[in-house]
């Protein structure tokens, strides 16, 4: 693997962070405009998979695979489904960035399960990212002063747990086999399952505004793109430059929820989000010496 296609693949990662964070400040605004998560997390979901569909026919990949091998897929999808809606829902409650940095506390949680399996004993690096990470949420959620909404975080906190979930599943079900029709069918059960549950909860929820169409159209759009870009810096650089950049995630969305929804974060809160970012980022290094499988695109 060339130099230059590392960084490239780095590069395109590291966009495919900033349009996530793009895609959470829009869910926001289609929000205010009058739509809501499961309506928002129904249309992107069907949008990537829409247009991850039309990249495996113009590349020519095969959708063939074992029957056992596309119900555990579809397993698996449910549970994106679960905590996409986690994240999406969290940010009704909570800043974008605080629920986007919750969230992105799944490598650290990754690394709890193996440790937990008996997969890998833990080292002092690893333990004291955790803490360090611990630490750092207490400060940016700003626990001290004792006005946290608990059910935001509560929502964003589920959403890391299930991403962990699912991050563990896939990376077995998947193996070097090809990722993409696994990913295929995971979105796939989890637009069929979003569909199902707006319908029998009547929860469909169509913005009412300009600007809530406007950020619905634009949001859902940085999401699918986001999706293919990742599969574009999967292929170029590896797995772990990709997952490196893509931590460029939580830092846009503190940029944008400053300069687009004036969610302004204390110095403090600030100095938390920095040490979660920086226990997630060692924890990310550590993994350039581990051995990995492609796995399916799980964001």
């Amino acid at each position: 693997m060339s130099r230059s296609n590392i960084l490239l693949g780095s590069i395109l990662a590291g966009s495919a962070g900033i349009g996530m964070a793009a895609n959470s400040t829009a869910a926001k605004l289609a929000y205010e405009g009058g739509s809501n998560p499961l309506t928002y997390l129904t249309l992107r979901t069907a949008l990537a998979e829409i247009l991850v569909f039309t990249i495996i026919v113009l590349t020519r990949r095969s959708l063939r695979m074992p029957l056992r091998r596309r119900l555990a897929a579809f397993g698996i999808g449910a549970f994106l489904a679960l905590y996409s809606y986690g994240l999406l829902a969290a940010i009704e409650h909570i800043p974008v960035a605080l629920a986007v940095l919750i969230f992105y506390t799944f490598p650290l949680l990754t690394s709890a399960y193996t440790w937990v399996s008996g997969r890998e004993r833990p080292n002092v690096m690893s333990v004291a990212a955790l803490l360090v990470a611990f630490v750092g949420l207490a400060l940016a959620l700003d626990i001290q002063h004792g006005q946290l909404n608990l059910t935001g975080v509560a929502l964003a906190t589920m959403a890391a747990f299930g991403v962990t979930l699912v991050m563990i599943l896939n990376s077995r079900l998947v193996g070097t086999a090809d990722s993409y029709p696994v990913t295929l069918n995971m979105m796939l059960a989890a637009t069929i399952l979003c569909v199902l549950v707006t319908f029998a909860l009547d929860g469909y929820a169509l913005p009412e505004t300009k600007l809530g169409w406007t950020s619905l159209a634009i949001g859902t759009s940085f999401y699918a793109a986001g999706i293919v870009t990742i599969f574009l810096a999967i292929s170029l650089a590896g797995a772990v430059p990709t997952a490196l950049s893509l931590n460029l995630e939580p830092i846009a969305s503190m940029a944008f929820g400053f300069l687009i929804l004036s969610q302004a974060l204390t110095g403090l809160q600030l100095f938390g989000a920095g040490l979660v970012i920086a226990a997630v980022l060692s924890v990310r290094l550590a993994d350039i010496r581990k051995p990995k499988s492609s796995g399916a695109v799980t964001r």
